[in-house]
């Protein structure tokens, strides 16, 4: 599915899909598409029709009814989670029919990029005014969507600053995506001045919440939570503020209290199913199980084959059933897992889903030998730089169900210090690594310990360097690089980067130490050892999709503002 047509204001080329439970609203709509010119026309009832044929195919043009009667999620929750997914490209044109627009529909349809409301009933005229209003925009900023679905982002970033700088015709669209894609290519200075910029120009709760992302992105939660509180307390319905909320209370350790912001986003958007499932893995992980369950089998419901549904869903819900002695229901989950994974050969991620499942599945269906030679596969990766936290969860998690039924591998005590030295950064790691133990004592008690050492090798190794004297900064330096490439932990590679610029200039081997620092920090970027919950490389609530981007291997976050080329 890929959009790389030239644009212009004739539609005799143009795909439509209109999106209403109405038979004769439908057949008005269509009708009138044709009075604009438009030949290729879909007509759906039911919004999840609508998803999958958005899913499946480019349409230039989308009519969708804002409330389908036989079905939970409304039209703006349908395009919000097409968004996330990454299922529209900036090129299409999204108008909302609905028989009221209040004010606040009309912020948040600003707020999505919407391109507009449509009151029923209508004339022909006004849907070709609004259809060729929003049409001129696309024509206008297309230069900027190609390079994006061509993947060419730095240069459509210069567009999008250009655009800006000169106050162009529909400068603050061109800003919004420059800033997201500034952000997501890791220039986060010039982001944030691009934000900050904005709420000068055109106050948006879109740009404040956009200052918050920057600060989560730089690994600095402290400074994003103020920012979305005050965004919260002034729009207290914004979704994906919400969403950013709970992700920085996750970041902090502040876990009940983003458990109680998750819970906020998906009462206000019940049928979104990146949030339902967001919210019930940090429920599993919390040992919530009812709370995960109920959340991950709707989202099960509602998404199961949709591109927007994390198999990580499936995982965990497998996970429960085999707790739980229900090996027929976890069979089932395990299938749909397989069948996932070979929809999509390409994904080390869902691969790595299956081996867990796998295991599990050996062991209640075949014995112990088959079960270990199965963990075996599953533990071969945990010292690849892209096995990341979620799998190092999914894997404790493996070991302390099989522990339930005294299967306990001979090296599994040394594969959970492995893990914790990697990934145990903080006490917020360390308790979510724990939760996915289902708090087993002898694992909970090895990943605290494997904290404590790596809090205690970088206290010892910053030691010298605090005191000041010559040549002892260089030696904290080499023993942090050492120590972080044994353990392939971020925090410690990271803590030796920050070290050596502050010291840079009493540091006489400064330029060959960095040239060693350097690949680790890009391979171990914090993407990989952050407390994300489900697909790292979906898009984060808030940000604008940028399809070509969505689907690109996620930029690494971790310090890469200290090196970034200006664009």
């Amino acid at each position: 599915m890929s959009w790389n047509r030239t644009l212009s204001n004739d539609f005799s080329q143009a795909t439509a899909l209109v999106a209403d439970a109405n038979t004769s609203t439908r057949s008005v709509m269509g009708a009138q598409l044709r009075e604009l010119g438009v030949k290729s026309i879909r007509q759906v009832s039911r919004a999840s029709d609508a998803r999958k044929h958005l899913e499946a195919q480019t349409f230039d043009i989308v009519l969708c009814e804002q409330n389908f009667p036989q079905e939970s999620i409304t039209g703006q929750e349908l395009l919000d989670d097409l968004r996330r997914g990454g299922m529209l490209p900036l090129a299409t044109i999204f108008i909302m029919v609905t028989p009221e627009a209040s004010y606040a529909k009309v912020a948040e349809a600003a707020e999505s990029m919407l391109d507009g409301y449509l009151l029923k009933p209508f004339t022909a005229a006004r849907l070709q005014e609004r259809i060729a209003q929003a049409r001129q925009r696309k024509v206008a900023l297309q230069e900027i969507y190609q390079l994006i679905e061509d993947q060419s982002f730095i240069q459509a970033a210069r567009l999008c600053l250009t655009r800006f700088n000169e106050r162009a015709p529909y400068w603050n669209f061109a800003a919004r995506i420059g800033a997201e894609l500034l952000l997501r290519l890791a220039r986060f200075e010039m982001a944030q001045k691009l934000y900050e910029a904005m709420l000068t120009a055109e106050p948006a709760p879109w740009a404040r919440l956009g200052l918050a992302r920057v600060q989560l992105e730089m690994g600095q939660p402290h400074k994003a939570k103020p920012l979305l509180e005050a965004l919260l307390a002034d729009e207290p319905s914004y979704a994906d503020a919400c969403d950013n909320f709970a992700r920085t209370l996750v970041e902090l350790g502040q876990f009940e209290e983003a458990l109680k912001a998750y819970k906020t986003s998906t009462d206000l958007t019940p049928a979104s199913i990146a949030r339902l499932q967001r919210h019930g893995m940090l429920a599993f992980y919390l040992g919530d199980k009812p709370t995960a369950v109920a959340l991950l089998e709707r989202s099960v419901r509602l998404g199961l084959g949709s591109k927007m549904f994390d198999g990580q869903t499936l995982t965990l819900l497998a996970m429960q059933r085999f707790e739980i002695d229900e090996p027929k229901q976890f069979r089932q989950f395990f299938k749909d897992q397989q069948a996932m994974s070979e929809r999509n050969p390409e994904s080390v991620r869902l691969r790595r889903m299956v081996q867990a499942l796998h295991v599990l599945d050996a062991c209640l269906y075949q014995g112990a030998p088959e079960t270990l030679e199965a963990l075996s596969h599953l533990t071969e990766p945990i010292l690849q730089p892209d096995f990341d936290f979620e799998a190092a969860c999914n894997l404790l998690s493996v070991l302390a169900l099989l522990a339930t039924k005294d299967i306990i591998p001979p090296d599994g005590e040394r594969t959970v210090q492995t893990l914790g030295l990697r990934f145990a950064t903080s006490m917020a790691m360390c308790e979510l690594l724990m939760g996915a133990a289902y708090k087993h004592e002898r694992t909970c008690e090895l990943l605290q310990a494997s904290n404590t050492q790596v809090l205690r090798l970088l206290d010892q190794a910053l030691a010298p360097s605090r005191s000041g004297e010559p040549g002892t900064a260089g030696k904290a330096v080499e023993t942090l690089l050492a120590q972080g490439v044994a353990t392939l932990n971020a925090k410690v590679i990271e803590t030796a980067w920050r070290v050596l610029q502050r010291y840079e200039s009493d540091i006489a081997n400064a330029t060959e130490l960095a040239e060693k620092i350097e690949p680790w920090r890009q391979a171990l970027g914090s993407a990989y050892n952050k407390p994300v919950l489900g697909d790292r490389n979906m898009r984060q609530s808030g940000g604008v999709s940028l399809r070509g981007m969505d689907s690109a291997p996620l930029q690494p976050t971790m310090g890469a503002a200290h090196h970034a080329h200006a664009v």
